[in-house]
């Protein structure tokens, strides 16, 4: 039963159903200002979840080695992308897919905290710190690249990237409220209505509705893929896998903790589809969105959804 539950997550289901309503030809629609709205209450409530239990459980130990690692495959990824692609999809292609790897998808490591909710497991507040260290390097490391291996400059310069990847309106969200959620943990009041609103089946229900969205958003991309490279498509499967089992393997190493051990492998498996994306398209005019877009939305972000997060928790029960 424990491991149908894993499987037969809420979220996982209505994503499918909603991927399933698009490849059916459905007229099924959410609108955008309720997408929206959804999104910045996930950001929100993810952050500052995670600033009060950041300031009970503090930034110490497995926190430290965590975030190191996630700075270590925030320039592994990108690296060894870009190498890999760049010859057969030329530099700006390969830096933007890099970028991509090498980042996060905010929404998967939020429906994999909302799964180890669901299942009655614990995870640090330092896991929303590493979620927010890993948005940035990675895009900043490749635009650099694509720069030296072109010569030539792209349309901004590095330190306008820098900050545009640091004040992103959803970045933004969550480490503000991850800030105001360690503020009122130390002032003592972080039990106020504000903690109702935003955990429990509040928190499930939204996530709930918002993989219903994507699920559409995943079913028209998929739609698109008739004519997709073959070569992009194998990187989308095969590299997040590898990320993710580098990241069970060094948990292994270090003795974390089962809930942490599950995050830090889906921060390492995912890839960008709105932050990373939102900058390389005006950083590196000359990459395809259409390419890293499509791997990202249409084929990472499902495997990982659908199969890689009861997967890993289950390796990761066998290992740990």
């Amino acid at each position: 039963m424990e491991s149908l539950q894993t499987v037969l997550n809420p979220g996982v289901l209505f994503f499918i159903l909603g991927l399933v309503a698009v490849l059916l030809k459905s007229n099924l629609t959410i609108p955008e200002s309720v997408v929206k709205f959804l999104g910045l209450y996930l950001m929100l409530a993810i952050g500052f979840k995670g600033g009060v239990s950041l300031h009970q459980s503090g930034l110490s130990g497995d926190g430290w080695i965590i975030i190191g690692i996630i700075l270590l495959m925030s320039a592994v990824v990108p690296l060894y992308s870009f190498f890999l692609l760049r010859k057969r999809l030329g530099v700006p292609d390969a830096a933007a897919i890099g970028a991509t790897y090498g980042s996060n998808s905010t929404l998967t490591y939020i429906t994999a905290a909302g799964f180890l909710t669901s299942i009655g497991a614990e995870y640090a507040g330092y896991m929303t710190v590493a979620l927010v260290v890993m948005e940035t390097p990675a895009i900043i490391l490749s635009v650099i690249m694509a720069q030296c291996f072109t010569h030539t400059r792209s349309t901004k310069s590095t330190r306008l990237v820098i900050r545009e990847s640091l004040t992103d309106g959803t970045l933004l969200v969550l480490i503000g409220s991850m800030g105001i959620g360690y503020m009122l943990t130390a002032m003592g009041t972080e039990k106020s209505p504000l903690a109702t609103f935003i955990s429990g089946d509040m928190f499930t229900g939204m996530l709930v509705f918002f993989l219903l969205y994507m699920g559409t958003v995943v079913g028209r991309k998929i739609r698109e893929m008739d004519h997709f490279p073959p070569v992009l498509a194998v990187f989308a499967l095969v590299a997040p896998i590898v990320n993710g089992l580098a990241a069970v393997g060094l948990s292994m190493l270090f003795g974390f903790d089962e809930g942490d051990a599950l995050l830090l492998t889906i921060l390492c498996a995912s890839s960008s589809y709105i932050v990373a994306p939102a900058i390389l398209k005006d950083t590196l005019p000359e990459a395809n969105p259409a390419k890293y877009l499509t791997m990202s939305m249409g084929i990472t972000f499902p495997l990982n959804v659908i199969i890689g997060i009861p997967a890993y928790w289950w390796l990761i029960q066998q290992v740990l």
